[in-house]
């Protein structure tokens, strides 16, 4: 009988042996599944390089990475950038690891053929495919080899994951996933080698190196160092309160140190620009001194009497010192740790208007992590229809806390796999939950998961108790029902990148049109400005190439000075707009479907409104209709449900004004095929009048004094370019017969007429006044100048109460006339990066109060000019909020303002037109800031006034000629 027993079973291992199924399949998990992640990584990056044909880039902030990559191939650790936050310039703040990482990629590949665009749209592809092979070995070292290769077929075509690695969009979100996923993998490597070896050295080794680019290519990689700590802590809890101790002296012997030296090294190249966050490092460093403290009170506190007898006494032990730890650092850092631990939640009203800060809802979650998309009408985008993947992580999340617990009731050492997947997870679905900017850095979790999820499912077939050709014959089974998954995901993701790839860029033809315009018609030292969403395309070399005052990621304190601007008009909306020495001014239509937030930002409105209320509804014609009541013509908007009067109609093509009953708060714009609801509000703001060129004053010539501060260059489409002139005429009288008659205004033209003329001069000073100026008239034949003649000495206007210039001339017969106002004024700009004693320093804020140093600036001026003083301008940013700080209501609101509060003399120079390279020894007066801040508290009251910004810059004062009239 026995021998029977195992010749039968002698059959059966002989019959497997000699199955197909039952031979090939080890050889297949460990042959044929890592060529499949070489295979889906390589459909990644041909489905995220389908946007490499864009003509320009897919997002908008690529186009500042772009500049900078090109100066890291030159410097490889760039620290300034002449044309953004004019006239002084921006110190580089992004980490300088993601630049000169992509300039060392370049220096890769361009024996290869790329030139350094190639290489610049060839890198997100290769950092998606690059993540997905990263995705398959992680899975495998967690779970298992199943769990790698479903996880790296989600990342191939997860649109969550997508959006930041397409070709085109070269944030550092992309990078540091990737670096960050490869020292998790590294990091296992070293502490699954129970003996020093070859390998366990290798893997800290690179741990150590990845670590550092994790750090350096994402001013977010805060995220990464943040659950390394999680993670330490929670597994040394846990191993502590179920008392493994000898497996808590092998993790703190081995992690500890090497994660410890990771911040080091971290910290250690901040002082390079290569990594920086040095504030989040060094509270890090803090967190894990007095993790380590706590660590070492559980394996030596016995000796000190402490009772470790029971889970329980542990537990007690552990949650005492860890109160005492959080007492003792919220007293060394002071009340402002719950801001710093909190610091991703915090907000202003200016973080309010950004859409990617948003709170995540579900129906974002559903539109990155779904399988299948659709195109919603309604909405009029894409969208999700399923969250699948989703769910399938929190499946993947249960089943590896079931294993965790199983593994600790076995006592099973190895749970610091699932303590590192649980850390992950948690904190991924932290940031999630913030914002949805963070869509994309919680797909790494979420993805891993959810391979997770679909390899236990394999595990439970390959643990039957079945042969192997029959579990291989199940396995078989899984992947037929498991593949439509990636399939139909893939050909989601190819539509979603070819319908973007159609748009050819994320420049719309009228602003490449206009941007080229401004490129090759201005002076490379100009600056100009529009809503900061388009201030990157006004600084890129590939678009305007000129300087711009505000943009997507710096000079954000501006960003309320252009809003006051745009949702304004008349003095209100007055801004020293030459103290950034702007030059040119761009207001697009379509900057309609975002006037909420620039009217919120600029004053306008409050909180509510905000909310609540749409600034403008375009209205069909055929909703407009005009109606005769009593003689008197009405306007109605009928919808065919209710019809309803604004408070005035402003007809463009008949040239009417029709005042209405106001049952809707809104002024009607009737433009020939459409019509405009314009928020009373903001109906008669500079922006609408600048973007759709309309005249109309509310009151008396407010238009003519806007249109000739800004002066109409060029326009496309719905773009529109103004040349910003300071100081402008914008009517001129003629006494005759006893009586002042107006010959010229800007809207409607006139000539200069000829003999001996008694004028008036209105000049309109925008956001500065007149101060002891010199008033000149010019003539000329042809370019020749036959006459000049100082008009005016000690002129003096206040831009808040202007009154006209009376002169008296002769004026000769000739071609063309100007008259030019001489007064001190700004010129030049910072071209180089400032240096204070020798050390790179903040354009924006050069000395700080009460401090002295060695100034070395490189300065570029248009032209030479003999007598310039070069002096430190101290300014505030600030906002008066009359209702009160709290942002969440409805009634806040805020009032912007920009003060110029001193100009403290440096030196007296002279400079040539060109580069500059000026040394100066200069000291900020101490209490500058301080006594003004105070005057305005006692002003506003200090409950009211919120500092944005303050800025220390040097400024080059000259005697600076403004054409205030030609004709």
């Amino acid at each position: 009988m026995v021998k029977t027993e195992i010749k039968e079973k002698r059959k059966k291992k002989k019959a497997e042996n000699t199955s197909s199924f039952g031979k090939y399949y080890p050889m297949f998990k460990s042959y044929g599944l890592p060529l499949i992640a070489l295979l889906l990584a390589y459909l990644g990056f041909k489905l995220r390089n389908i946007t490499s044909n864009y003509k320009t880039f897919l997002d908008p902030d690529t186009f500042y990475h772009y500049e900078i990559y090109r100066l890291a191939i030159r410097e490889w650790l760039p620290k300034y950038f002449p044309l953004a936050n004019p006239p002084a310039g921006l110190k580089i703040g992004e980490s300088l690891g993601l630049y000169t990482v992509q300039a060392a990629f370049y220096k890769l590949v361009s024996p290869l053929g790329y030139d350094v665009m190639g290489a610049f749209k060839l890198w997100p592809p290769f950092v998606g495919a690059m993540t997905i092979i990263a995705v398959y070995f992680l899975g495998k070292k967690l779970h298992s080899s199943w769990a790698g290769i479903w996880g790296a077929a989600f990342m191939m075509f997860s649109y969550a994951n997508f959006t930041k690695t397409m070709s085109g969009n070269n944030r550092g979100e992309g990078p540091f996933m990737m670096f960050f996923l490869y020292a998790v993998l590294f990091l296992l490597i070293y502490l699954d080698e129970k003996k020093w070896n070859w390998k366990k050295i290798l893997g800290g080794a690179l741990f150590l190196v990845t670590s550092v680019l994790y750090m350096g290519v994402w001013l977010g990689s805060q995220f990464g160092v943040g659950i390394l700590l999680l993670f330490a802590a929670v597994h040394t809890v846990v191993l502590f309160i179920f008392g493994k101790i000898d497996e808590l002296k092998r993790f703190t012997g081995e992690f500890y140190p090497l994660y410890g030296l990771s911040l080091l090294l971290g910290l250690a190249l901040n002082t390079t620009g290569f990594v920086k966050i040095k504030g989040f490092l060094v509270f890090s460093i803090e967190a894990f001194i007095g993790l380590a403290i706590l660590a070492a009170i559980m394996l030596y506190g016995q000796r000190a009497g402490l009772n470790y007898s029971d889970k329980k006494h542990r537990f007690g032990v552990v949650a005492i010192v860890g109160v005492l730890g959080f007492v003792a650092a919220y007293f060394y850092l002071g009340p402002d740790l719950l801001k710093f631990l909190g610091s991703a939640s915090q907000s202003n009203p200016l973080y309010q208007t950004v859409a990617e800060l948003a709170k995540t809802q579900w129906s974002d979650i559903k539109d990155y992590y779904s399988l299948r998309y659709t195109y919603d009408y309604t909405l009029k985008k894409i969208v999700g229809v399923d969250g699948l993947i989703f769910f399938v992580s929190l499946a993947g999340f249960v089943i590896v806390l079931v294993r965790f617990v199983l593994k600790l009731v076995r006592g099973d050492l190895t749970g610091y796999k699932e303590v590192f997947i649980v850390s992950y997870y948690f904190g991924s679905l932290y940031l999630l939950l913030t914002a949805v900017r963070f869509v994309f850095q919680a797909s790494g979790a979420i993805l891993l998961l959810a391979g997770i999820a679909i390899g236990e499912v394999f595990l439970f077939v390959e643990n039957m108790k079945e042969s192997t050709t029959t579990k291989a014959l199940y396995a078989i089974l899984l992947i037929i029902l498991f593949l439509p998954l990636p399939i139909i995901g893939a050909q989601h993701s190819k539509a979603l990148a070819t319908n973007t790839a159609k748009a050819q860029g994320s420049v719309p033809a009228d602003w490449v049109n206009t941007l080229t315009w401004l490129r090759d018609n201005s002076d490379p030292l100009d600056s100009a400005t529009s809503w900061w969403d388009y201030g990157y395309w006004i600084e890129s070399s590939l678009l305007g190439n000129r300087r711009s005052a505000t943009d997507g990621g710096h000079a954000y304190d501006r960003r309320y000075i252009v809003a006051d601007f745009f949702s304004h008009y008349g003095n209100e909306s007055e801004q020293d707009f030459e103290a950034w020495e702007l030059n040119y001014l761009i207001v697009w239509q379509k900057d309609i479907y975002k006037f909420n937030a620039i009217s919120y930002l600029g004053g306008a409105i409050d909180y509510y409104e905000y909310s609540h209320v749409p600034m403008f509804q375009v209205i069909p014609m055929q909703y407009i209709q005009y109606v005769n009541e009593s003689g008197k013509t009405v306007v109605y908007i009928n919808t065919g449900q209710a019809a309803y009067q604004p408070v005035m109609t402003v007809d463009l093509v008949k040239g009417m004004i029709i005042n209405g009953g106001g049952d809707i708060p809104y002024v009607l714009y009737v433009f020939g095929n459409y019509g405009v609801l314009a928020y009373k509000k903001v109906a008669f703001s500079n922006f609408v009048r600048l973007a759709f060129h309309i005249p109309y004053s509310f009151e008396p010539w407010d238009a003519q004094k806007l249109f000739a501060n800004f002066k109409p260059v060029h326009n496309n489409g719905g773009v529109s370019t103004y040349e910003f002139r300071p100081f402008a005429v914008y009517r001129i009288d003629k006494y005759e017969n006893g009586t002042w008659k107006a010959f010229y205004s800007t809207m409607g033209g006139g000539k200069l007429p000829l003999g001996e003329q008694k004028l008036r001069l209105w000049i309109s000073a925008f956001g500065r006044d007149v101060k002891d100026a010199a008033l000149i008239f010019e003539a000329y034949n042809g370019t020749e100048l036959i006459k000049r003649e100082t008009l005016a000495e000690g002129l003096s206007i206040d831009h808040l109460n202007e009154t006209p210039v009376e002169v008296s001339l002769f004026v000769p017969n000739a071609t063309s006339y100007r008259f030019v106002l001489i007064q001190d004024g700004p010129v030049g700009v910072l071209n180089g990066e400032p240096r204070v004693n020798g050390e790179v320093a903040n354009p924006s804020y050069l000395l700080d109060e009460g401090q002295s140093g060695q100034l070395e600036l490189k300065a570029a001026f248009r032209k030479d000019y003999s007598d310039v003083e070069l002096a430190l301008r101290a300014s505030v940013v600030y906002y008066v909020a009359p209702n009160g700080k709290d942002i969440e209501k409805d009634e806040f609101h805020l009032e912007p303002h920009q003060d110029i509060i001193t100009y403290v003399p440096v030196k007296g120079l002279s400079v040539k037109a060109g580069d500059n390279v000026i040394t100066a020894q200069a000291s900020m007066p101490d209490g500058v800031f301080e006594g003004y801040i105070q005057k305005l508290y006692q002003k506003y009251g200090e409950d009211k006034v919120v500092i944005v910004k303050k800025r220390v810059e040097p400024v080059f004062i000259t005697k600076k000629e403004y054409a205030i009239w030609e004709g």
